[in-house]
């Protein structure tokens, strides 16, 4: 796997990473329960921009494996649509997953898009960083956490985040689930197994969706331990 990844760069610098300033948003525990809050998404395209209820989401400069950009997109609103419209039942997992020359993101089992090496050069980016921040922009509509929405917070926490990553890649988390780094996943103390957190970087505003599945950390002072 030959993916540049520049924070992991720095993470080889240091054991853990700690974000400055956290703010954590606790939605509840029962993920089984997405299909009743996740009603009247919308999903729209102009060209190769998709939108969901109106906001801009991602926008495909490239064709990919398809005739056109145009098909491209269509077929992702298609893939996106049934997904806000039927929602999957149970455990909801999202992740990455790095191929030999593209990476594809996933809900569950479903594959929702396909980053390919073209998309990450013209969006000047690299292709995980890319794939991770489309498939958060898919997360924050799929739990309305889209950014300025606060009318669903239920709990604030301040505190530190660690990242944790490779060598615990293959374990069995708290939940028996099989840990992995490109999932969107966290471990925290107390809160309920399942539970839906939007974390802040007060340092630069930028956020993430996470699900806990997992308990820690186990350093005094730190609030939770992020994937990567």
């Amino acid at each position: 796997m030959h993916f540049r990844m520049p924070y992991l760069e720095m993470v080889k610098r240091r054991v853990i990473v700690c974000l400055v300033f956290s703010m954590f948003l606790y939605l509840g525990s029962n993920s089984a329960g997405a299909a009743n809050v996740i009603t009247n998404r919308m999903v729209s395209r102009d060209g190769g921009t998709i939108f969901i209820n109106g906001r801009r989401i991602l926008r495909l400069r490239h064709l990919g494996d398809f005739k056109s950009i145009d098909e491209r997109a269509e077929t992702m609103c298609q893939t996106l649509n049934l997904l806000f419209e039927k929602p999957p039942w149970g455990k909801i997992n999202f992740y990455v997953s790095p191929q030999k020359k593209t990476i594809d993101a996933y809900c569950n089992t479903k594959k929702v898009f396909t980053i390919f090496k073209e998309d990450a050069s013209r969006n000047k980016s690299e292709m995980l960083d890319l794939a991770l921040l489309w498939l958060n922009q898919v997360q924050m509509e799929f739990y309305k956490l889209y950014d300025g929405y606060e009318g669903r917070v239920v709990n604030k926490i301040i505190g530190l985040a660690s990242w944790y990553g490779g060598n615990f890649s293959g374990q069995i988390t708290a939940c028996e689930e099989i840990f992995n780094p490109y999932a969107f996943t966290a471990a925290h103390r107390t809160l309920p197994i399942g539970s839906i957190l939007l974390v802040t970087n007060s340092g630069n505003g930028k956020r993430v969706v996470v699900r806990i599945n997992d308990r820690g950390p186990h350093y005094r002072g730190w609030e939770i331990d992020l994937s990567l």
